[in-house]
């Protein structure tokens, strides 16, 4: 304690170079004990004192009182202020340094108060987006949600699209449809994802979608929420082939192999995704090769290569079973 109480008394040296070794030696103490001396400092002319004050407070700060005198200080004080404020708890403090002018010290303190529906709504309403951004985090209400989806701000709508497909917010059709179309694919992607769920119309736009992004997003939730082929996986099929590649890929069950063989038949289908259709087969055993020996004569090069390909690794899988 007496070291601590003598490199204080130091901190009202005349001397510079002896009131900053009393402050890193603080520091190295680091003792919240300390605290009471840095709050002068708040208030220094030298802008590295300021700073080393600021720094102690973000160190040190365990309680409202800590807090005091940060929410008197200037703009950095405040802001520093409504930062702890989420850590300390203090929600008194943070809903009067709600009110400020500053963005940023909004934007700290409404993490303190994500526990308040009337606060979120305020938040939904803010000027700034990223108060608006943490409303669209934490709000449970389908219409808040609904509403920020639809922010002029695309960090805005993602974060309020991406907590409506957490927490299975419903997000009615005209909203979702916006969403859909949209410049932004990380958006679009958050959109498709949730139209898996409902299936129909919507499904069908957001498979229409060419950014590998959105077509990832939707077979990425098939795979989540669909464990046989059902309505949504035909449409998707019949719309884009080339999402359903990825969710056949593991899938070998009557229902999906019956899928597949369809899909490969159909010369309508691309090439490219016929073969690869092909190429999931390989390895597995009981492959229908009277359906195989018509592909190895089909219009297609591509699909030809791969259907000799599996024909081949199908006769060699027989040899070895003999």
């Amino acid at each position: 304690m007496s070291s601590i109480n003598s490199e204080i008394s130091r901190l009202k040296h005349k001397d510079v170079r002896t009131r900053r070794r009393a402050l890193r030696a603080l520091f190295d103490i680091d003792s919240p004990l300390a605290l009471p001396a840095f709050i002068p400092l708040l208030e220094d002319t030298d802008p590295w004192f300021r700073t080393k004050a600021l720094d102690a407070h973000r160190k040190w700060a365990k309680n409202s009182s800590d807090l005091e005198a940060l929410v008197e200080g200037d703009k950095e004080c405040r802001r520093l202020a409504a930062e702890l404020c989420s850590e300390i708890g203090d929600v008194g403090i943070a809903t009067t340094l709600f009110q400020s002018e500053d963005w940023t010290t909004r934007s700290f303190a409404a993490r303190a108060l994500t526990d308040d529906n009337k606060m979120i709504e305020e938040m939904a309403g803010d000027s700034h987006h990223s108060v608006r951004m943490i409303a669209g985090e934490f709000s449970k209400d389908s219409d808040i949600i609904s509403m920020l989806i639809e922010d002029g701000h695309s960090s805005v709508r993602r974060t309020a699209l991406a907590t409506a497909s957490r927490e299975e917010i419903t997000v009615n059709e005209s909203t979702l449809t916006k969403a859909l179309g949209t410049s932004d694919p990380s958006l679009r992607s958050l959109a498709a994802a949730m139209t898996v769920e409902q299936g129909g119309e919507l499904l069908a736009k957001a498979c229409k979608d060419t950014s590998p992004k959105v077509r990832k997003a939707i077979a990425d939730q098939l795979r989540i929420v669909t464990k046989d082929v059902d309505e949504r996986v035909e449409l998707v099929a019949a719309t884009s082939p080339e999402i359903i590649i990825r969710w056949l890929r593991s899938r070998h069950d009557p229902r999906s192999t019956k899928l597949r063989w369809r899909l490969i038949a159909d010369s309508d289908v691309d090439a490219r995704i016929r073969s690869k259709l092909l190429e999931q087969m390989s390895g597995r055993p009981k492959i229908d090769v009277n359906k195989l020996a018509i592909l190895t004569e089909d219009d297609s090069a591509l699909v030809r290569l791969a259907a000799n390909n599996l024909s081949a690794a199908v006769s060699e899988m027989s040899g070895e079973r003999v």
